[in-house]
């Protein structure tokens, strides 16, 4: 499980990280980032009834891409708040697609160490 710390939940935080952030589009996600005052990243993950009308499904994506997150926080940057929206493309993709796809969307925009 994602640490509470590393959680982006204020919505004032989402908003304006929505508002002012940067973007960056993969075929499976669309990553929002801004820096933050902060010595450490947070993060949150958006996955939206147009991906899929079950609930199951959507949070059984949200978890597996907290995992990911989780097991690759030595390798992001500190100091950014980033936003991961899914999109359905990423509905059927196995773990390892999904781990792949989020790391080189990191990674092309310049998140990862």
């Amino acid at each position: 499980m994602l640490p509470a710390s590393k959680r982006l939940t204020k919505d004032k935080d989402i908003k304006r990280v929505n508002k002012a952030g940067q973007s960056y589009f993969s075929p499976l996600f669309k990553l929002k980032y801004l820096a933050n005052d902060k010595s450490l990243s947070r993060f949150t993950v958006v996955v939206s009834n147009k991906v899929s009308k079950k609930a199951v499904l959507r949070n059984r994506l949200r978890r597996q891409l907290r995992e990911i997150i989780r097991l690759n926080l030595k390798k992001i940057k500190s100091g950014h708040d980033i936003i991961v929206s899914v999109k359905s493309q990423s509905l059927g993709k196995t773990y390892q697609d999904l781990e792949n796809s989020l790391n080189l969307a990191l990674k092309k925009s310049k998140l990862l160490k």
